[in-house]
């Protein structure tokens, strides 16, 4: 039901202002606290945040690691996983977030560096989720 919403008033006027859902973009988007600004685009770069329809129907946002010549690779901030995403995929990106009341934009020196501290800990994150896979197999053989 929300994505059809979404999907709508972005195809109406172009934009929509939505609450954050789920972890994967944490600790950059809160759920708690944060709403983002998807505004309908037509050129995307590394590092945007889109949001995008996955094949099941559900509606993601994630940031651009790698521009390829056909498709795009993504990844939340809290994910480990890249996943492919075609043009046709994407709704809209990110251009403006609020936290807490405050409109914020994704530029300036302390954005700059918090997406380059993502970029680079993502290795750290493909071990953990890998611990948290064995842990996983581990507990469920008792």
């Amino acid at each position: 039901m929300i994505q059809n919403t979404i999907l709508n008033q972005l195809n109406e006027k172009g934009f929509v202002v939505s609450k954050i859902r789920g972890v994967s973009m944490w600790p950059f988007f809160n759920q708690k606290n944060t709403q983002v600004y998807i505004k309908s685009a037509l050129n995307y770069n590394k590092n945007d945040c889109i949001l995008f329809l996955r094949d099941d129907g559900s509606l993601i946002m994630h940031r651009i690691l790698y521009l390829k010549k056909d498709f795009f690779l993504v990844c939340g901030d809290n994910q480990s996983q890249l996943e492919k995403v075609y043009c046709s995929q994407i709704k809209g990106k990110m251009t403006e977030y609020y936290i807490n009341g405050h409109t914020r934009r994704p530029i300036g020196i302390k954005y700059h560096v918090y997406v380059r501290w993502i970029r680079i800990t993502r290795p750290i994150r493909v071990i953990r989720d890998l611990l948290k896979h064995i842990i996983k197999k581990i507990i469920n053989k008792k």
